[in-house]
């Protein structure tokens, strides 16, 4: 289990970097955008499409898991101090369970849209035909990290369940 979790982290790593380049790349482009706007008269015409269908996507879907894993999501903690270590645990076994089928099914759902994208040739009318299957791939990739993360989350929790022990996650800070 500790390999599988490494393996994931160091995926994790790698595609919230990726998030981090878009960002990079939209405040450039829209800098640009502006600046070819009202300079120039000239704006760049294919530069919304390419930051909301590929770039704001990669960037929210690349950040989901990694966000997971560092405890930087949204949660209530309202059962946190409630029981011992083993009813905690078994409370997030059944939510973190719960999620898991949630998230899974939006990765499914993402894959196969992606495909029947793909093979009907969807694309966004304009001045490019930007292909939409990209957008539900990115999509998918998230949700399926995400997935396999909260897996490794609840393997960890049935550990905890059995052992009575709890097992402390370094979180890592972005400071």
């Amino acid at each position: 289990m500790e390999l599988l979790d490494k393996v994931i982290t160091l995926i994790e790593k790698a595609v919230i970097s990726l998030s981090g380049v878009c960002l990079t790349i939209i405040m450039l482009l829209i800098t640009v955008d502006v600046v070819m706007r009202y300079v120039f008269s000239s704006p760049l015409s294919w530069s919304f499409d390419l930051i909301s269908l590929y770039l704001a996507t990669l960037l929210f879907f690349a950040a989901v898991s990694d966000t997971f894993r560092r405890g930087s999501h949204v949660k209530i903690d309202l059962f946190d101090k409630l029981g011992s270590v083993r009813v905690r645990a078994a409370l997030e076994v059944i939510g973190f369970v719960s999620a898991l089928v949630l998230f899974y099914l939006m990765f499914r759902l993402g894959v196969e849209d992606g495909i029947d994208s793909y093979v009907k040739g969807h694309v966004i009318a304009g001045a490019i035909h930007w292909p939409t299957w990209i957008p539900y791939m990115i999509v998918a990739l998230g949700y399926g990290l995400l997935s396999l993360r909260i897996v490794v989350t609840i393997l960890e929790r049935i550990k905890v369940l059995i052992t009575g022990v709890q097992i402390e996650r370094a979180v890592e800070h972005l400071e």
